[in-house]
């Protein structure tokens, strides 16, 4: 693939994601609010644009990658009404599907081919390249990109229409982040008991409790790392993410009682003062409750 690449956000999904892209040898141009990760990309042979416009200018292909939908109804508002635009727009960001086929709806007019392509994993999946991704879209469109996609993810799916990946991924998050909550209230439960993390760990991955939420506990437990560096995923983007599952939930019909209240743990978080920590704080949260109810 020889398209030129733009590349907008390098937050904590998107700063890895760009730098795989680049590592693969593709012509990439990147821009962010923050100079750290620009100059990051920069030094693995980016080129650097100040503003949206010009990094649209600049690419044939556009990604962006942004924490919730104000942004991205920003960045796409600025490509779209750009003189100079690229041809494929790429919306990494987790939205409601109802608002990626708006921002596809929009993009059409302007002339450019749309695909939401939000991803999934750890952050070893990230720096890794293995995330999952799920897009949606128009099938010529995809395959123009899939030689990007394949630098970033180990599993990539088109799994129909705009709006198909996000469906995909809120069906993930559901999953995920209502399990979370759930493995980190049976680890301190058998902890509080007065068993060993890692002893625990090992029995509950041979039996049925056994789920990836169980290993990042344990690995949480003994280390607390969450506690050191910028957040790769904070509070607030969980409470969005989930509750957009839910929202979506709601808009179809279906009753998720488990999933509301794991969003009500990550909210109770987020409103002690930990809606911008990394999300494994949570465990913190519910140690302490448990404090404060002893």
């Amino acid at each position: 693939m020889s398209d030129r690449i733009g590349w907008v956000g390098l937050g904590g999904m998107g700063s890895p994601m760009a730098a795989n892209v680049i590592r693969a040898g593709f012509d990439v141009t990147v821009c962010d609010l923050r100079p750290d990760p620009v100059a990051a990309a920069v030094d693995l042979g980016a080129a650097a644009a100040p503003t949206v416009a010009e990094v649209a200018a600049a690419a044939e292909v556009l990604f962006v990658s942004l924490p919730g939908p104000a942004a991205s109804e920003l960045v796409a508002a600025e490509v779209f009404d750009s003189a100079t635009h690229p041809e494929v727009y790429v919306e990494l960001s987790t939205l409601a599907p109802d608002t990626m086929r708006g921002l596809a709806q929009r993009a059409e007019r302007a002339g450019i081919a749309f695909l939401d392509v939000p991803v999934s994993g750890s952050v070893r999946a990230r720096n890794e390249g293995t995330l999952a991704v799920m897009a949606g879209g128009d099938e010529a469109a995809f395959e123009r990109i899939r030689p990007v996609l394949d630098t970033m993810g180990a599993n990539v799916f088109l799994l129909g229409p705009v709006g198909s990946g996000s469906v995909a991924k809120l069906a993930n998050n559901l999953i995920g982040l209502t399990t979370l909550v759930t493995a980190m209230e049976g680890m301190l439960l058998g902890v509080r008991s007065g068993l060993q993390a890692d002893v625990l760990k090992s029995v509950i991955m041979t039996a049925s409790g056994a789920c990836p939420g169980v290993l990042g506990v344990a690995h949480q437990l003994r280390t607390r790392r969450y506690r050191d560096g910028p957040p790769q995923a904070a509070v607030h983007i969980v409470v969005k993410d989930l509750e957009l599952a839910v929202q979506l939930a709601a808009e179809v019909g279906l009753p998720v009682r488990t999933a509301a209240a794991a969003l009500e743990a990550w909210r109770d978080a987020a409103a002690a003062g930990l809606t911008d920590q990394e999300m494994w704080t949570l465990l913190d949260h519910l140690e302490a409750a448990h404090l404060n109810v002893s």
